[in-house]
């Protein structure tokens, strides 16, 4: 059933946020959605049945309830929020004292009007008075608990029929129901187009479905691509991304985590950088919508353990926080964004390494082999930064001696290892290739042409660190991957390359 959002059955367990607002998020003053037509707020709630000592006023943020206010009872079965303070706007909760959800309701630029309802949560009931889009969220709850009831009915019915065997008769419910459907869709829109800048109209708006064309490849065939790239697109289409209102109701978070941690996690980070500024370009207009999504952002992809996602929280911080649009920033913030992106910048998926001029063990004052990094057999170089004393160095290098190894007994070996040893105790280290014998390059002592350390971030990252290079000596990998997994991931980065020459 496409019932819009059915407003109830949120607090199962409920834990409410002890604070008021987001962290550091500071609205426009210039925001046309922050005009208020008066002052303060009463709130009054009439709750036929109450029996509470205390009822809460919770507001909807992200995956949380955060607690806005509490009141005694003003007398019986009556309970008034009132003060000079402006609540933020948003969806808000009436709850119980024992955390039992009553109403559901919006608060807008009118924060002055009076609610009746009752303990059994029965919509029909209720009535609300000084509040246009509060009745008009009350009508659609109405509607909705109508054509809900009506659709269990007939949906019992078109069971039982079937179970009988009877096809005519759950034929015919079956197309009562899909006629309460297309009647509920027309009323919700209905109710949008009535009253589209009502933050309740733009909620019900945010949960409809994208329409995608169905677009065909020239031998008839559906061009899956085309179709794609247009959700993606759009995705957006039914959000006003200029209104940070959108924050304080529940179909923003789940929308967010949709697109940006699904549906473009796992995309070439040129991509998802392409979607990100189209994404935020839409919310410059309202600085908290903004703020909030730059920060939010910022920090999903800063901590994605995903490869490439360093470069997306590169690009972002590059082009916001360090462009000037993040005004909320102080200078010591903006230095450790200076700090971060400055380390993370010569490392990136896509630059080109550095020739390494490191010597092995000969390593004296009379003789020392100094070795090129660029100067490998195999099309691909696994810069290994390794430790001979730290236990997950020892582990992991075992593990690629493995691979190493049964790829070279198969003659499927497409890599050489340029292991690089962090240990100014060169007896230490001397000690500790000659009792392992690994059969790659070994070089260190902590000499080279260039502070590699510094360079490869190995101060930040720690031991063991890998890079890998293809044969153009561009950085295809910077992270550490699982060692069994390096043939595969080898084998589907050709693929995508030649995936890549063919469009080309």
């Amino acid at each position: 059933m496409i019932f819009g959002m059915v407003l109830g059955g949120l607090f199962a367990n409920a834990a409410f946020a002890q604070n008021d607002s987001p962290k550091n998020l500071q609205k426009s003053r210039n925001n046309p959605a922050n005009y208020r037509d008066k002052d303060g707020h009463e709130l009054i709630f009439n709750i036929k049945g109450s029996q509470d000592t205390l009822v809460y006023l919770v507001i909807h943020y992200n995956d949380k309830l955060i607690l806005k206010d509490s009141v005694k009872p003003a007398g019986k079965e009556k309970f008034v929020f009132k003060g000079t303070n402006r609540y933020d706007d948003g969806l808000y909760s009436l709850v119980s004292g024992d955390k039992k959800l009553y109403l559901n309701f919006i608060l807008d630029n009118n924060q002055h009007f009076e609610y009746n309802l009752d303990t059994t949560g029965m919509v029909d009931n209720f009535s609300v008075k000084n509040s246009p889009e509060n009745a008009e969220m009350l009508r659609f709850q109405k509607k909705t608990s109508q054509a809900s009831e009506q659709a269990n009915a007939w949906s019992k019915k078109r069971k039982d029929f079937e179970a009988a065997g009877n096809a005519d008769s759950a034929n015919y419910y079956k197309e009562k129901l899909v006629g309460i459907n297309d009647e509920m869709t027309a009323f919700i829109d209905e109710l949008i187009a009535k009253n589209p800048d009502f933050l309740f109209s733009k909620m019900q708006k945010s949960y409809k479905n994208i329409d995608v064309p169905e677009y065909k490849n020239e031998d008839g065939t559906p061009d899956y691509h085309a179709q794609s790239i247009y959700y993606r697109q759009h995705f957006w289409d039914n959000f006003d991304l200029a209104d940070h209102r959108f924050i304080y109701i529940p179909s923003f978070d789940p929308k967010m985590k949709d697109y940006f941690l699904k549906l473009l996690y796992h995309q070439e980070s040129d991509t998802i950088n392409k979607y990100i500024d189209i994404f935020l370009k839409k919310t410059e207009a309202d600085t908290f919508m903004f703020h909030y999504c730059v920060d939010w952002l910022s920090y999903q992809f800063e901590t994605s353990k995903v490869i490439g996602h360093d470069a997306v929280f590169y690009h972002i911080a590059k082009t916001n926080q360090l462009a000037g649009k993040c005004y909320w920033l102080d200078e010591d913030v903006l230095a450790k964004y200076q700090k971060r992106t400055k380390r993370l910048e010569p490392i990136l998926i896509g630059k080109v390494a550095p020739e390494l001029l490191i010597p092995d063990t000969t390593l004296t004052d009379d003789i020392t082999k100094w070795h090129s990094s660029y100067k490998m057999e195999k099309p691909y170089t696994i810069l290994w930064f390794y430790d001979p004393d730290c236990p997950t160095c020892k582990k992991e290098s075992k593990k690629m001696r493995a691979v190493y190894d049964s790829l070279e007994a198969l003659g499927k070996r497409n890599f050489d290892v340029y292991a690089i040893a962090n240990d100014s105790d060169i007896p230490r280290w001397k000690k500790y290739v000659k009792e392992n014998a690994y059969p790659w390059l070994q070089v260190g002592g902590n000499k080279g042409n260039l502070d590699y350390l510094e360079y490869f971030n190995i101060y930040e990252m720690g031991n063991p660190a890998m890079f890998i290079m293809n044969k153009d000596h561009v950085i295809i990998l910077n992270k550490r991957i699982e060692m069994s997994s390096i043939p595969q991931f080898l084998e589907e980065y050709e693929k995508i390359e030649e995936a890549k020459r063919k469009r080309e």
